[in-house]
């Protein structure tokens, strides 16, 4: 009688420990099923992270894109702090849809009279440069890439109104050994002058006059 009741009891507590491990236990397919990605809203970002994103960028790239994502990103972008340093690098191509230097123009002004460092390529004129160094008095870098439309008055102009310029850079453009010796004259903080006239020049042209002016108008 007591051999039933125990192997009853046996049977029982056997039963109730399966049915518990089957409780916690998982199936194959639960345990390989993916995964839903936590998504990030990019507006809950602390601002001075956005506006360090938003600096790699290039001003043509906050003016026509970044800065109408929303507002909070426009009101980003409309910040002085944003525009010290202007990269207006671009392809050079005629058919773009807007006028660069009226976009340059615009990022001057945004600056507030900030901007340290500017770098121009394929549009830049004597009016631009004037504009420039009217308004950014404080530059002190200015980068010149295939600017065919700047002269050397143009250049001499703006140079004279630059005192704090330490470094001035030109690629490939029409500006003479007279330019670059106002240039050196004119800017006593200058430390660094390149000119690169490579891949428009006959390959057995040298710069000597150019290369002559840079060494003897840099000062120290």
């Amino acid at each position: 009688m007591s051999t039933d009741t125990e192997s009853q009891s046996t049977e029982v507590e056997s039963g109730t420990e399966t049915e518990t491990e089957s409780d916690w236990e998982t199936t194959e397919s639960e345990s390989e099923s993916p995964r839903v990605p936590c998504l990030r809203n990019w507006l809950e970002l602390p601002r001075d992270v956005t506006a360090s994103i938003l600096l790699k960028l290039g001003a043509i790239e906050i003016i026509e894109s970044a800065q109408k994502v929303c507002t909070l990103w426009r009101n980003i972008c409309k910040d002085p702090s944003m525009w010290r340093f202007i990269d207006m690098q671009n392809t050079g191509d005629r058919d773009m849809p807007y006028c660069l230097e009226k976009m340059c123009r615009h990022a001057i002004d945004r600056s507030s009279g900030g901007l340290v460092a500017i770098n121009i390529e394929y549009f830049g004129t004597d009016d631009l440069l004037a504009y420039i160094a009217e308004r950014a008095s404080q530059l002190r870098r200015l980068q010149l890439a295939t600017c065919y439309d700047i002269s050397d008055e143009g250049l001499n102009e703006a140079a004279s109104k630059l005192p704090l310029l330490e470094e001035f850079e030109i690629y490939v453009g029409s500006t003479s050994k007279d330019a670059i010796e106002a240039v050196g004259r004119c800017c006593p903080l200058l430390k660094t002058l390149k000119y690169n006239q490579q891949g428009i020049r006959d390959v057995f042209f040298r710069d000597d006059e150019e290369a002559l002016a840079i060494a003897q108008n840099m000062r120290g």
